[in-house]
Order: structure tokens, then sequence, then C-alpha cells
């Protein structure tokens, strides 16, 4: 009676212990991958530009902004991913307020160059949409005296691209839904738990909520195909 009492046990504990690990693998969310197409080599690289009057605009939620009359984005695909370094460039750079040129440090009058990670994340489980996420460290940019703080992270969107199909081209798209208040704000973490992403920007009067406006969609253009697993 007692080995049986005993048997039991185990059989439980075993049972008990495959069903811990079947929750914990159904709550797990499977993050995007990119890779190139096969017979390809890494790395690959991306790149575009837009030009506009104002076609960017950084605003923090008490009106206080900066804007730039060219964004250009660039990243590259070293390893099949779901991450790797990337940079954004804003020319002609103005702070409407006081009229002053802006720049980054060791970057030429009016240029900001904000240089990092990117992630490809999901957004949403249903239907299951990708995002990107950037990341950057902590930046001063210099206007006249006025001197600017922004932090990352920020959640654009990633729209032209379709899991399993391979592509030569995506478009990145950055709103705000109010005044700094950018439109995508939160991704799903690996658990599938929503994580909040705030881009937020230090005018001399502390942090605030901020949002980089581009008005027009961004399309980049990849060196080799490749496709978005998600």
């Amino acid at each position: 009676m007692t080995r049986m009492k005993t048997l039991c046990t185990a059989l439980f504990a075993v049972f008990a212990l495959a069903a811990a690990f079947s929750a914990t693998q159904a709550l797990a969310l499977e993050l995007p991958d990119v890779h190139v197409l096969s017979g390809e080599t890494y790395p690959a690289t991306g790149e575009g530009s837009l030009k506009g009057k104002e076609i960017g605009i950084l605003e923090t939620e008490i009106g206080e902004k900066l804007t730039s009359e060219t964004v250009g984005v660039s990243a590259e695909l070293t390893e099949l991913s779901s991450l790797g370094p990337g940079a954004l460039v804003f020319t002609n750079v103005v702070e409407p307020k006081s009229g002053s040129k802006c720049n980054t440090a060791g970057d030429p009058e009016g240029t900001v160059k904000l240089s990092g990670e990117y992630h490809v994340v999901v957004i949403k489980e249903v239907p299951l949409t990708p995002a990107i996420l950037i990341l950057f460290k902590e930046l001063t940019v210099t206007c006249g005296s006025l001197k600017i703080k922004v932090r990352s992270p920020a959640v654009i969107a990633l729209n032209g691209v379709t899991s399993g199909t391979d592509v030569t081209s995506y478009k990145l798209a950055s709103k705000c839904s109010g005044k700094g208040k950018q439109e995508l704000r939160e991704y799903l973490n690996d658990e599938g738990k929503a994580t909040k992403a705030q881009l937020t920007a230090n005018f001399g009067l502390g942090f605030e909520t901020a949002c980089e406006t581009v008005k027009e969609e961004l399309t980049v253009t990849s060196s080799k195909m490749i496709d978005f697993l998600f």
C-alpha cells in the first residue's frame, strides 16, 4: 500500500510538472524574426528617406517641439534575428521658438542623429501585428543655448510586409494620437505581456512624454530580399 501511495505521488508530481510546463509554453509569445532569402548571405542593409517642409516633428505634451526637413533611416540585419543596429537622421532641424538650428554632438549644424538598435516586436496577437521598437541611449540636442535631452524607447508601425513573403522594401509610419502621445505606446514581450514604450524629452522643465510625427510613410529599401517571420 505504501509503495502504491509513493508511486501515485510520484506520478502526480510528474503530471503536475508537465502541466506547468505546458502552461508556461502556452503563455510564451514567439517573437518575430527577419532572415534573408535562402542562398543569400548576411548582412542585409536597409535605407530610406523623406524630404519636405516640417516632414518630421518632435513635440512634447506641453507643446515644446523641434522640426526637421528630412528624415532618414538606416538598418542592418547581421543574422537571423529580430534586432540589429539602426539609426534615424534628421536634417535641417530647428527649434521654432528661437529659430535656432539644432544638432547632436559631433554632427553638422542642423543634423540630429539617433543611433541605437531596432527590435521587430508584436503589438497585437489577433490579428498578429508587427511593429518596430526603437532603442537608443539618452542623447542631447543643442539648439543655440538650449540643450534638449531625449530618451527612448519608441514604437512605430511596420507596414507593407506579410509573414512568409520575401520583400525588398517595407514601410515605417510614426504618428501621434495627441500632443506628445505616440500612436503606439505598448508592445508584447516574450511572455505576451503588454510593455510600455514611451518617448520622452526634456526642454529644461523636466522630462515630458513626447511624440515623433513623420508626415508620410517612409519606405525602406533592402539590399537583399528579406522575410519577416511573425
